[in-house]
């Protein structure tokens, strides 16, 4: 999802706006990993799960906090297209991760009932 909304911007930018738009892909994608990772590890148990669902999303609100700190700091950063596709690119992964977390479980059903 981020290389495809990379790619769909980049016509559309200048070079500080591609600039903010890869640093952005770069700070999102590990920090979903890790986030997703936790939500892996706590599913099927509810209350750990929702504990980490909410770990996750203040790690990323955080990401965003201090990101935007620094990017106004740094001016060649392109801190306007950086903090904005830095928000839209955890929203989006945010809204897919049910996807990935139905799939995760299909396939841990799937492992179980096989002989």
């Amino acid at each position: 999802m981020i290389a495809i909304a990379v790619a769909a911007l980049f016509p559309f930018l200048d070079d500080e706006g591609r600039v903010g738009v890869m640093i952005a892909a770069g700070v999102a994608y590990p920090v979903q990993v890790a986030a997703f990772g936790l939500l892996l590890r706590a599913r099927g148990e509810p209350s750990r799960f929702f504990v980490w669902w909410g770990v996750g999303v203040a790690v990323r609100i955080g990401v965003v906090i201090i990101v935007g700190i620094v990017a106004l700091r740094v001016e060649t950063l392109g801190a306007e297209a950086l903090l904005l596709s830095l928000a839209g690119f955890f929203f989006g992964l945010l809204l897919i991760e049910p996807a990935f977390l139905k799939a995760a479980d299909q396939n841990r059903i799937d492992r179980s009932t096989r002989p």
